[in-house]
């Protein structure tokens, strides 16, 4: 990895402002588009009514709906429907999702707050919508602007790093050889650089090394990611480890998935809205790569480790130059990009990521989440087959002793032929609602199954069928969600309900996305199950939209040749 990579300041910054320019248009275009059409497609969360407004900044709202797209920490706008009209007017904005709740079959309740007191009219009707956050991107143009007066940093300093010493030894030996090997090149890189980490590989292990080599030299470390739940996720992992170290997460309370950390962690003394001045006796610090490039009072880092960094969008490489001495990134670029709304102008990456890969980025070889069967789709297209399933879960089958899965194969495909020509199937629904009910039934927790579903609406079809066969609260349980949410996850069983037959060439496109399709099968430890339209493989043949094809193809015998995508 060249630190010295440069990328032209203005055509980041021309970037930002399409992307500016197109979350506009993107908001106007929802704001302008008739309620009962946003309400099917879930773009909106609507109609709902007020239940109890707590104070005047805190209200829940209750309406009856299978599915929302928001998340606790989502910021929301409220808007309620206009006279004799199928179209909305602002009420409110600015809102924070607190906590989401279902208390009976087809009803969600929802508690949000603000800052600013708002009356609301109990028997109005209220939708949410998605907040228009343009103020981010503005102050992203500006703090992006202000790098050009800071030299980078990027590559200074002098570190002794101790291979031998006996806290890292003990770690590094228990690491495969690939894992070694990426260890190695760091440690000959002057511990800056890339690494790829296929689904599965052991991140969390090369990472806990790379930490305690870092630590050992007396580094300050920064873990961060695009998101608070890759934060949590590797920062909570190496707490669990090292549970003496002095650490601290930057991050709004609300926004630090607990659940990730020891139960005997005093969050009160851990987490912090922000850095801290002067010296501080915190040698590892958690946080977004947001509070890093915005926040004035980020301090410079001699080491800051990246996960995800393939969702890191490009226009992050001027701060990570400046924020610390050496910087360690961990990704994979055939996982899901950043997401973008603007189509007008493009950069030559997509992340962060991209940019700094190259022929002699090592990867991570050995996958220990799926059983072998599994991951072959994967390894194949974008691996150059060199994925290959430790012996540990190789013959992985967390469901041997379960009868609901006897009469299955490891891979598994089920179609349907229901005359739908929308984005959603109730024959999909219903039957992945039997085969969980199955699996609850023979004693399976149901927090080690998962449903994706590329489409919203088709995921309010299985959270409708889930609560009519399992009832509320144990539906509630079973986490079904978009690709994008999955992203990161992983479950014993894994059911992919495609919805959509491809009769438009658009749904087509959308579902052959390999690096979707990456995403959902590689989160599926024991039994994957795809669950289509009939129509869309015949469709996608017709269409001749080749990796749909070869993915379907792929499920129902396992034996399609694949074509590489690298």
């Amino acid at each position: 990895m060249n630190t010295n990579t440069n990328v032209d300041l203005g055509s980041l910054i021309k970037f930002i402002e399409n992307e500016n320019n197109a979350e506009y248009s993107f908001y106007s275009s929802e704001v302008n588009s008739p309620l009962s059409k946003l309400c099917d497609n879930f773009s909106v969360l609507g109609p709902i009514l007020i239940k109890s407004q707590l104070t005047p900044n805190r209200v829940i709202l209750q309406g009856k709906h299978f599915y929302y797209k928001f998340r606790p920490g989502d910021r929301v706008e409220i808007r309620t429907r206009k006279s004799n009209s199928d179209l909305s007017s602002n009420v409110s904005y600015n809102w924070m999702v607190e906590d989401i709740f279902y208390p009976a079959p087809g009803t969600i309740e929802i508690m949000i707050s603000s800052e600013h007191p708002t009356e609301l009219d109990s028997k109005k009707e209220y939708f949410l919508f998605n907040s228009l956050n343009i103020n981010f991107n503005k102050l992203m143009i500006k703090k992006l602007a202000d790098t050009a007066s800071k030299q980078p940093v990027l590559g200074s300093g002098l570190y002794h790093l101790d291979l031998k010493n006996p806290t890292f030894k003990k770690l590094f030996d228990e690491l495969n050889w690939s894992q070694k090997r990426a260890i190695e090149y760091l440690y000959d890189h002057n511990l800056s650089g890339a690494i790829q980490g296929p689904p599965g590989t052991g991140k969390t292990q090369l990472l806990k090394a790379v930490l305690r080599l870092a630590l050992n030299a007396n580094m300050t470390v920064a873990i961060a990611s695009f998101t608070n739940a890759a934060v949590d996720n590797l920062l909570g992992r190496w707490v669990h480890f090292e549970s003496s170290e002095n650490w601290l997460r930057i991050s709004k309370p609300e926004k630090v998935k607990k659940d990730l950390y020891p139960n005997q962690t005093d969050f009160n003394s851990r987490i912090a809205n922000t850095f801290p001045t002067g010296e501080t006796d915190f040698s590892v610090i958690g946080t977004t790569l947001h509070k890093l490039a915005l926040n004035s009072r980020a301090p410079r880092f001699d080491l800051l480790l990246i996960d995800e960094a393939g969702q890191v969008p490009v226009y992050f490489w001027p701060f990570i130059q400046r924020l610390a001495n050496r910087v360690i990134m961990v990704g994979d670029q055939f996982q899901l990009p950043p997401i973008s709304k603007n189509s007008e102008y493009n950069l030559p990456f997509e992340s962060t990521f991209s940019l700094v890969y190259d022929s002699n980025t090592p990867m991570l070889e050995t996958q220990y989440r799926m059983r072998k069967e599994i991951q072959t789709w994967s390894s194949e297209k974008f691996y150059q087959g060199k994925l290959q399933a430790h012996p540990s879960v190789e013959q992985r089958d967390f469901f041997q002793d379960s009868k609901a899965f006897a009469n299955d194969r490891i891979v598994n495909s089920k179609s349907f032929t229901s005359g739908d020509f929308g984005k959603s199937s109730k024959y999909e629904a219903e039957f992945v609602s039997s085969k969980i009910y199955q699996v609850i039934k023979n004693g399976v927790d149901s927090k080690h199954v998962g449903v994706i579903c590329p489409y919203r609406v088709q995921a309010g079809a299985v959270i409708a069928s889930l609560q009519n066969t399992l009832g509320v609260e144990l539906a509630s349980k079973i986490m079904v969600d978009t690709v994008e949410r999955f992203q990161g996850q992983e479950k014993e069983a894994i059911f992919l309900s495609l919805g959509a037959s491809g009769k438009d060439l658009s749904e087509l496109e959308f579902l052959s996305d390999i690096r979707r399709l990456n995403v959902s099968v590689t989160r599926a430890r024991s039994r994957f199950f795809c669950v289509y339209e009939k129509d869309l493989l015949e469709n996608a043949d017709r269409r001749n939209v080749y990796d749909l094809k070869e993915f379907l193809s792929w499920i129902n015998d396992g034996s399609t040749p694949i074509r590489r995508a690298a």
